[in-house]
């Protein structure tokens, strides 16, 4: 009986070792570290994505307004700059065939907890939609990318700091899992070949 399992054993165990390998090595589409993609790029931000404010919250609650644009726009270019061989930044949408990918954001959504204490840690999550398009102006990759942060809910002097700092580390990592899913993705790898 333990030399009929033994004789089953060693060439199942075979095969799935060859999948697993097989898998890993065809799954390898993330480029060696700091290499870019070889696209052009073209990163639409236009002056109402930069003027993106989100307001959340209730008169009993207490409302805030979240400027989540202007920290993206100071963001985003800096973070994709090393994702592509070469990125430019624009205030429109360009016409098919002037850019050979176009890079466009949009906030899905924003949120912030509340908390009752001056030092009790509150966090944000920020949704970024990007679609990405060809030179022909066909759509190439649809990603959502979260962001979050936590800081501190702050008392009546320094809650104003703690909502900017709140926001501009929320959308800074936003930018970071951009840049990370961008230059690991299937689809664009394959538009730079």
């Amino acid at each position: 009986m333990q030399t009929r399992f033994s004789s089953f054993a060693g060439p199942l165990l075979c095969t799935v070792i060859y999948s697993v390998a097989l898998a890993t090595a065809s799954g390898q589409t993330k480029p060696p570290e700091g290499t870019p993609l070889e696209l052009k790029a073209t990163l639409v931000l236009t002056p109402e994505f930069c003027a993106t404010q989100t307001k959340k919250g209730s008169f009993a609650s207490g409302k805030e307004t979240f400027d989540v644009g202007r920290a993206a726009c100071s963001e985003l270019e800096p973070a994709l700059k090393g994702v592509f061989s070469s990125l430019t930044r624009v205030a429109a949408t360009p016409e098919p065939g002037e850019a050979q990918v176009v890079l466009v954001p949009k906030f899905g959504d924003v949120d912030a907890t509340k908390t009752l204490g001056a030092f009790s840690n509150r966090e944000m999550v920020v949704l970024l939609e990007w679609t990405v398009k060809d030179k022909s102006g066909k759509t190439v990759w649809l990603e959502t990318v979260q962001g979050s942060s936590k800081h501190h809910m702050g008392n009546a002097f320094t809650h104003g700091k703690n909502v900017k700092l709140i926001v501009e580390d929320s959308v800074k990592d936003a930018a970071e899992q951009s840049a990370i899913k961008m230059s690991s993705s299937p689809e664009l790898r394959k538009l730079a070949q």
